[in-house]
């Protein structure tokens, strides 16, 4: 938002800028357009200055254009930081095989938000609600497989996940009395095992020798 305000002094227009913004001046651009004289006033133009929830939609909107997919963000938030959605017919380019796009593209509009800032501002990119699908999609596997580890007394690997995908693992299966989860391996190959607490002292490293690979997440 931009407004040009006069005033007898360079000052007093600024302060009439800020008064009808109702901003500290901290949060806006000043720039001078004619500073006052014998005969004539002062004219100053007033920017506000972007947000990151701004920066970030901008971003990802250059982003877009630059992949040439016709996509446009549109800003949301809410209590953990900006919710940018994808809308568009290459929505299904965006989103990619599992997500790894769209998380590519959230990685790097942190990257770009947070770059040279002390206080970290989270953002999430999402697109056709892919996010809470892939949760629940999660959440259901996870509860499948610790039923299918309690009742074959066996640990069940499962494919390698990135940290959020781990993390969603995790939490469903914290209060499971049955199972115990830990991840495994070195990243980009770290993986999820969740062992049948009965079963626990007979866990084996080689899932070959029990006959159990990894379980794909779909």
């Amino acid at each position: 938002m931009m407004i040009e305000k006069e005033g007898k002094t360079v000052e007093a227009a600024i302060e009439a800028a800020l008064s009808e913004l109702n901003l500290p001046e901290e949060e806006v651009e000043v720039e001078i357009l004619r500073r006052e004289g014998l005969f004539k006033t002062a004219c100053v133009r007033v920017t506000v200055k972007a947000g990151k929830e701004e920066k970030a939609a901008e971003f990802v909107n250059g982003l877009m254009e630059k992949m040439n997919l016709n996509i446009k963000a549109e800003l949301g938030s809410n209590e953990e930081g900006a919710v940018i959605n994808l809308v568009g017919e290459d929505n299904g380019i965006a989103i990619g095989y599992r997500g790894e796009v769209l998380d590519a593209i959230q990685y790097l509009a942190l990257l770009a938000v947070n770059k040279n800032n002390d206080k970290y501002f989270k953002i999430t990119v999402d697109a056709e609600s892919y996010r809470d699908k892939r949760r629940a999609t999660l959440e259901h596997l996870a509860m499948r497989l610790a039923s299918k580890a309690i009742k074959s007394g066996r640990a069940i690997e499962v494919e390698p996940m990135n940290p959020y995908e781990r993390k969603v693992f995790h939490t469903v299966l914290a209060d499971n009395p049955g199972v115990r989860t830990e991840s495994e391996g070195e990243e980009p190959n770290r993986y999820v095992v969740i062992t049948p607490v009965e079963k626990e002292s007979e866990y084996l490293s080689d899932f070959s020798k029990k006959g159990v690979g990894k379980v794909k997440t779909f």
